[in-house]
């Protein structure tokens, strides 16, 4: 046992046994936390799927209902436009708080034309975030801003490692200044995506009430439609939390990381 412990120490640079099993711990729950996140995302897609066939009362399209609530909470300056290929895959349906403009999906999972209980649904909850970033709420807005952090920090995170160590083991032969700075960058990505998806929770079940009293002060589903709404919104938040945890631990993981480096070097 005592080998084994050794060995574990001396794969780490000679880091504490104690910083090196909690290390790849919370390396395990990292996966395990991803492949739930994954299933949750599988969940939302066939939720969002099923509504998004089953037609709407009004009639209206996605691009339709986020219009009309707009229109009629005097949000006329905020636009709403079709989401191409490249913006979709990447950010979904969502509100761009710079250029003050709704994009919804127009060909993955697409809801701009789509005349159904999704579209409405999610149209709508992006007309309620613009409000909400219109009113000034602090959360909505910091967090719409950091967006775009939100999605490229996590897929960063690796990428920028890996480009630290690669330089220093490649090309400078065994330095660790590039690793060091790599680790620092990708800390600061994982930070501002930790910050994003830890005011998703709140933001997004935010949007999802105001939505819901929007739909139903202007008449824009019927209660089995609405059920049908409040559906997919609860998944997206289950999801939301989920993705929370997972940063909450790739955090860890990044600070873990850190102790491995000063206290492996100090035993040196």
């Amino acid at each position: 046992m005592e080998n084994f412990a050794s060995i574990l120490s001396e794969l780490f640079d000679g880091a504490p046994i104690g910083l090196v099993v909690a290390y790849i711990i919370v390396s395990i729950l990292v996966v395990v936390m991803a492949i739930v996140a994954l299933v949750m995302k599988i969940l939302i897609a066939v939720r969002y799927w099923k509504a998004n066939k089953m037609p709407i009362s009004t009639g209206m399209t996605g691009a339709d209902a986020a219009r009309y609530v707009l229109d009629k909470d005097g949000l006329t300056h905020i636009k709403v436009k079709k989401a191409g290929f490249i913006r979709g895959a990447l950010f979904g349906n969502y509100y761009n708080i710079f250029t003050k403009t709704i994009y919804l999906r127009s060909i993955l999972f697409k809801i701009d034309d789509k005349k159904s209980v999704t579209a409405t649904a999610l149209a709508v909850q992006k007309a309620g975030l613009a409000k909400l970033c219109e009113e000034g709420d602090p959360a909505t807005v910091t967090r719409n801003r950091l967006s775009v952090i939100g999605v490229f920090g996590p897929l960063l995170f690796i990428p920028v490692l890996l480009i630290g160590v690669i330089i220093d083991f490649v090309v400078l032969q065994g330095s660790m200044v590039f690793s060091s700075i790599a680790l620092v960058l990708s800390g600061l990505l994982l930070v501002a995506g930790f910050i994003v998806t830890l005011l998703n929770i709140p933001v997004e079940k935010k949007a999802n009430d105001r939505a819901l009293e929007m739909i139903e002060k202007y008449g824009l589903a019927t209660g089995d439609e609405l059920k049908g709404m409040k559906k997919v919104f609860d998944t997206y938040i289950i999801s939301y939390v989920c993705d929370f945890i997972l940063e909450v631990l790739r955090v860890i993981q990044w600070i873990l990381e850190i102790l491995i480096k000063v206290f492996g070097k100090h035993s040196n």
